[in-house]
C-alpha cells in the first residue's frame, strides 16, 4: 500500500459506513443506465452506467461502473470506466480500473490494475509535470521500434 495512514485501511472505512444507517445497494442482477446521487453510502454488485456522487462507495467484485466518481470515501472491488475523485481510494486486488484518480490518500493492493494517471490533491500545480497520454506513449514507441527497423535492414 502507499499509505501508512490508518483511514485509508478498508475495514475501518467499512465500520464507518456501518455507523452511518443503512447503505443503498445495486444488487448483482440490475443495471443502471443513468446518473446516480446520494447524500449517504452506495454499494454497487451490478452494472451502472452513468455518475456517481455520494459519501462512500464500495464496487463490489462483480460490478461494472462505466463514468465519473465523486466521493469522500471509494473502494474499488470491480471493474470501473472513468475517473474517480475522492479524499480516500482503496484499489483492492481484484480491481481494474481505467481512468484518471485525483485523491488525498491512496491504497493499492498487488493484483489491482490500474490504466490511468495519480493525482494527489496536495501537490502544487506548479510541481505536478503533465503526463504524456497513452496514444502519444504508443505513438513514439511506434516511431523508435520502425527506427530501429530501418537501421537493422
Amino acid at each position: 500500500m502507499f499509505s501508512k495512514d490508518k483511514d485509508s485501511n478498508p475495514a475501518a472505512g467499512q465500520n464507518r459506513r456501518r455507523l452511518n444507517g443503512p447503505v443503498s445497494l445495486i444488487s448483482p442482477d440490475l443495471c443502471v443506465n443513468g446518473n446516480l446521487s446520494s447524500p449517504g453510502d452506495l454499494q454497487i454488485d451490478g452494472t451502472v452506467e452513468g455518475d456517481i456522487q455520494c459519501q462512500s462507495l464500495t464496487i463490489g467484485a462483480s460490478a461494472k461502473v462505466t463514468g465519473r466518481i465523486i466521493a469522500l470515501e471509494v473502494l474499488i472491488r470491480g471493474a470501473l470506466l472513468g475517473n474517480i475523485e475522492a479524499q480516500t481510494v482503496t484499489l483492492a486486488k481484484t480491481a481494474r480500473v481505467t481512468g484518471d484518480i485525483l485523491h488525498d490518500r491512496i491504497a493499492i493492493e498487488a493484483g489491482a490494475m490500474l490504466d490511468g494517471r495519480l493525482s494527489g490533491r496536495n501537490r502544487t500545480q506548479a510541481a505536478a509535470e503533465p503526463v504524456a497520454s497513452a496514444e502519444s506513449l504508443r505513438t513514439e514507441a511506434t516511431d523508435r521500434i520502425q527506427m530501429i527497423r530501418r537501421q537493422i535492414k
